[in-house]
């Protein structure tokens, strides 16, 4: 089986534009506009249908799969495919996705422009291409991404040194976080999406507020296993401690917030797919855009990217292709008025990756609470980009973890850039509850010309400095 990303060429192309409100017009009270609606989107879901692929998108009948198949109904094409549903597959073998006697399965993604194609044939592979290749962009779901994982930087005791919350917030002054709870600004009325491990729904730091969450599994538009809405989990404790700092009750920096919680990336491996990740924004934005939602303000936190260098055995090409896709997702948060935060990478100075180097991400570098820049933060330049544009807080941050099976909550100090990004989406979302009226863009500039600017740094980029409330 091979898995595409078929996005518009258009769509790739497009450069990003100002979000509906704000517009030269003066607009301040416009609906959130989901997505550009590219004139080719809708090609290629009936393409893939007219070749015998079978939708992810519409209920219906799941094809008969592991030996149920009635082989005296089987066509040609689906022979091979129904062969390699009926092995079993070995204990400690690769996971692979069921199939059916189908050429293959697609999801269409409307508000991001684009459709998830599975090919179980060679075949239908070829079939699609001569149909639609000259208008869509084939993009090989093979480049893993992985979020920038926590990095040890001067923490002390074990992982679950911390049992209980602590009684305060430790937020500085200067951030002012706590200036902003003070005047009753604390996130309430801003939709706060982000995509990581999952988030533990039951901890304390969150159960006291309805976290909308999603799974996205490991075959996201397969019809055979589909993502699906459930109570927040996360077997890692990344994600909730990114979720904690962003939006916990206890600790977080805007509280109030409502949080959408995609688990795209796996425990094991740290590591997520295109796929998933198109998957999981497609869902943030269909909940985003739900009426009571669509003149609502949001912010999108990501901790994940791709490798600096394309991985053994992909090709430069898949690999800038890949880019190229994940950035006009990024542009398709802009166009709907979502202001996307990704954290800049923990591999120290003169390395930046993707998509911290898209100029259309607020990308964040992490500094400790002495203002000192972390060892570990990313920085670079890639052309006239500099990243990162703005700090935060990203070293010994406290936060909400795991839960044990005697439901004993524990809190950690976490360092890395990607606890430095949802303090930061956390200030971008106070800024958007005081002012829900500002577009994402004009966010982004306040959020850069409010930073406390830092000392030169010999080795680090420090962007516009460390973002504050002000």
């Amino acid at each position: 089986m091979k898995s595409f990303l078929l996005v518009p060429k258009e769509s790739i192309e497009t450069q990003a534009r100002p979000g509906v409100r704000g517009t030269a017009q003066g607009e301040r009270v416009l609906s959130r506009s989901t997505a550009l609606r590219f004139s080719a989107a809708q090609k290629a879901p009936d393409a893939l249908t007219a070749l015998g692929l079978r939708s992810a998108t519409l209920p219906g009948m799941k094809p008969e799969v592991s030996g149920q198949a009635q082989r005296g109904r089987k066509s040609a094409r689906g022979k091979k495919a129904s062969k390699a549903a009926d092995a079993t597959p070995l204990p400690g073998a690769p996971v692979s996705e069921p199939i059916g006697a189908e050429a293959g399965s697609y999801r269409f993604m409307p508000l991001i422009g684009a459709t998830m194609a599975h090919f179980y044939s060679p075949d239908a592979e070829a079939a699609a291409r001569g149909e639609l290749a000259a208008e869509f962009e084939f993009i090989p779901d093979v480049v893993p991404l992985s979020f920038p994982g926590p990095v040890s930087a001067g923490q002390t005791g074990p992982r679950n040194r911390g049992m209980s919350s602590l009684a305060t917030r430790e937020w500085p002054d200067e951030s002012g976080v706590p200036l902003a709870h003070a005047q009753g600004i604390r996130g309430a009325g801003v939709m706060l999406g982000i995509l990581d491990t999952g988030v533990d729904a039951d901890h304390p730091e969150h159960a006291s507020k309805t976290i909308q969450f999603r799974y996205v599994s490991l075959f996201p538009n397969s019809p055979h296993n589909p993502a699906r809405d459930v109570r927040g989990f996360d077997p890692d404790g990344h994600g909730t401690h990114v979720c904690g700092i962003a939006a916990g009750v206890h600790h977080g920096v805007a509280p109030e917030v409502d949080l959408y919680a995609a688990s795209v990336i796996e425990s094991e491996t740290i590591r997520t797919s295109l796929g998933r990740v198109a998957a999981g924004m497609e869902w943030l934005l269909h909940q985003f855009s739900r009426p009571e939602n669509a003149s609502r303000p949001a912010v999108v936190n990501l901790s994940l990217g791709f490798p600096l260098q394309p991985p053994p055995g992909i090709s430069e090409a898949d690999y800038l292709l890949n880019q190229r896709a994940l950035q006009a997702m990024l542009r398709r948060l802009l166009d709907s008025n979502i202001l996307p935060i990704v954290a800049a990478g923990n591999s120290g100075p003169d390395t930046v990756g993707y998509p911290a180097a898209f100029p259309e991400a607020l990308a964040v570098g992490a500094v400790d609470f002495e203002r000192n820049v972390a060892t570990f933060s990313a920085s670079g330049a890639v052309g006239r980009r500099v990243v990162p544009d703005v700090m935060g807080y990203g070293v010994n941050v406290y936060s909400s973890t795991e839960r044990r099976c005697n439901n004993q909550a524990f809190y950690e100090r976490m360092s890395g850039t990607s606890m430095a990004a949802p303090y930061v989406a956390g200030i971008a979302a106070l800024y958007r509850c005081r002012a829900p009226d500002l577009t994402a863009l004009e966010v982004r500039d306040l959020i850069l010309a409010n930073a406390i600017k830092l000392p030169r740094s010999a080795n680090h980029r420090t962007g516009k400095g460390l973002a504050v409330f002000r």
